[in-house]
C-alpha cells in the first residue's frame, strides 16, 4: 500500500510555503525568547527563512533516500515526519495561546500567568522532542548510508 507517509518529502516540501507565508505575514514582528536574564530576539522573517531552509533540507534527505531506495525503519520515518511537522504546528498553536492578551481583571491576569507557565513548559518539551527526533533520524540515516554506500 502506498501511504502518503511513505513519501514524507512531500509533507516537508508542502510545509515550507506555509512557514514562509506565516513568517512574512508579520514581516516587521519580532520573536523573543527570555531565558532568565537573557533575551534572544529574531525577526519572524528570519525565523521563517531558517525554518523553511531546515525543512527543505529534511525534505531533500527524504527525497534522496527514496530515490536511492535506502529504506529507514517505518517507525523512524513516520515518527520523524509526524513529530517534525506536528510539533511545529503544536508550538505555533501554543505560542498563539501564550501571546493572547489577558483581560484587565487581576484574577484573570494571575490565572493567565499561571497557565502560561504550563504552556511555556509544553513548548519547551515539544521543542526538545523535535530536536531529539532529528538526532535519531540523522543517526539512522548515517547508519544506513554506512551499511549501504552509494
Amino acid at each position: 500500500m502506498d501511504l502518503p507517509l511513505n513519501k514524507p518529502h512531500h509533507f516537508f516540501f508542502l510545509t515550507i510555503p506555509f512557514i514562509l507565508v506565516l513568517a512574512f505575514n508579520k514581516y516587521k514582528g519580532m520573536f523573543d525568547i527570555n531565558i532568565h536574564d537573557t533575551y534572544f530576539v529574531i525577526k519572524y522573517s528570519h525565523l521563517g527563512f531558517l525554518l523553511s531552509s531546515f525543512y527543505f533540507l529534511l525534505g531533500l534527505i527524504h527525497f534522496f533516500l527514496s530515490k536511492k531506495r535506502i529504506g529507514l525503519s517505518n517507525l523512524i520515518t513516520y515518527t520523524h515526519t509526524i513529530v517534525s511537522i506536528g510539533g511545529l504546528i503544536l508550538i505555533w498553536l501554543l505560542l498563539k495561546q501564550i501571546n493572547k492578551e489577558p483581560t484587565q481583571n487581576i484574577e484573570d491576569i494571575l490565572k493567565t500567568i499561571h497557565i502560561n507557565e504550563y504552556l511555556n513548559f509544553s513548548c519547551i518539551i515539544t521543542f526538545i522532542s523535535i530536536l531529539f527526533i532529528q538526532l535519531i533520524f540523522f543517526i539512522g540515516v548515517l547508519w544506513k548510508l554506512a551499511k549501504n554506500p552509494f
